[in-house]
């Protein structure tokens, strides 16, 4: 199985800023590109990310942070028609968990999969009374 593609895309600096956090975890991190929407027009964002992805044969991830925000609606129109899945929300422990499973699963089978760590990693503790 060929590790699946991923493309980070969020607001401002969170994309490199959340693989440097990852990297400091899980060690050096290859294959993995990021970008911003700072300074795009939605034209502009849509076109960087569709020719980002062009190249993906098997499918890939574009992975943002906010649903609805340009990055995610963005990376929706680029993947049309692409064999690419968008999924927003995106927090270190799903990504620690796309690092660790990207060699071992195709693309739908690892997005189900970062659905379910998203979920699971939002947690609420409540101080003992």
């Amino acid at each position: 199985m060929s590790r699946v593609p991923a493309l980070i895309v969020m607001h401002a600096d969170l994309a490199e800023a959340l693989l440097r956090a990852a990297a400091t975890l899980y060690g050096p991190v290859e294959g993995v590109e990021v970008m911003s929407n700072q300074g795009l027009s939605r034209a502009q964002l849509e076109a960087e990310i569709a020719s980002r992805v062009a190249g993906w044969n098997g499918g890939g991830l574009v992975l943002t942070d906010l649903w609805g925000g340009s990055c995610h609606t963005c990376g929706a129109s680029a993947a049309r028609g692409r064999e690419v899945i968008v999924i927003s929300g995106l927090n270190l422990p799903i990504l620690l968990d796309y690092l660790h499973n990207r060699d071992t699963s195709d693309s739908t089978e690892l997005a189900e999969r970062l659905l379910r760590k998203g979920q699971d990693s939002i947690r609420l503790q409540r101080a003992p009374s």
